[in-house]
């Protein structure tokens, strides 16, 4: 870590953080509760005969944001069906943007990473081309110095990419998979 330069600290910074929103994103994704079929069953039974009643009862025991969707959507039975698909889209966006928050910052991660990388590279072929003019190129000691400082940015920057373009692709699916299911459910 020493010998990659200045360039070293803002890459450990990023994938540091990286980590932590992963790690905090991940564990928020895996705590989003979903209705139980059975307990959708019952919702849809009472919605199919028209008792308003028994589908606020039933969509009151749904737990997570399908469940905040779905007993929106029994709380206006009575109304338009256009109301109905209104107020139950407007909760699952909500819950798609509370799914998304965050992801964004694990994929700037995993393309600023390289690209601290390339600037650890430019910055270490600097200095091996100042010392030669320096010292000239007698000296093999003195410009493994700067060429190694570009080596080990580059390849931090990649340590950093790869396991944070991973997670942006794993968290994602994640969120769409809940998404895709809440739109089922409100489809249902």
């Amino acid at each position: 870590i020493r010998k990659g330069g200045a360039v070293i600290w803002p890459i450990l910074g990023v994938a540091l953080v990286a980590a932590l929103v992963a790690l905090a994103k991940w564990i928020s994704l895996a705590l989003v509760r979903m209705p139980a079929e059975r307990s959708v069953r019952r919702l849809l039974d009472a919605v199919e005969k028209n008792d308003q009643a028994a589908a606020i009862e039933a969509a009151r025991g749904l737990r997570g944001p399908a469940g905040a969707m779905l007993r929106a959507g029994a709380a206006h039975l009575g109304q338009t069906k256009e109301l109905i698909e209104e107020v139950m889209f407007e909760t699952m966006l909500d819950a798609r943007f509370r799914f998304q928050r965050m992801l964004p910052f694990v994929a700037v991660s995993a393309a600023c990473a390289p690209l601290l990388g390339l600037l650890g590279t430019v910055t270490g072929i600097i200095s091996t081309f100042k010392l030669l003019t320096v010292f000239g190129s007698g000296d093999i000691k003195m410009l493994s110095a700067g060429i190694s400082e570009a080596l080990i940015t580059t390849e931090f920057g990649l340590y950093v990419a790869i396991p944070s373009l991973l997670a942006h692709s794993f968290l994602s699916r994640k969120a769409k998979a809940l998404s895709d299911r809440m739109e089922r459910l409100a489809i249902a």
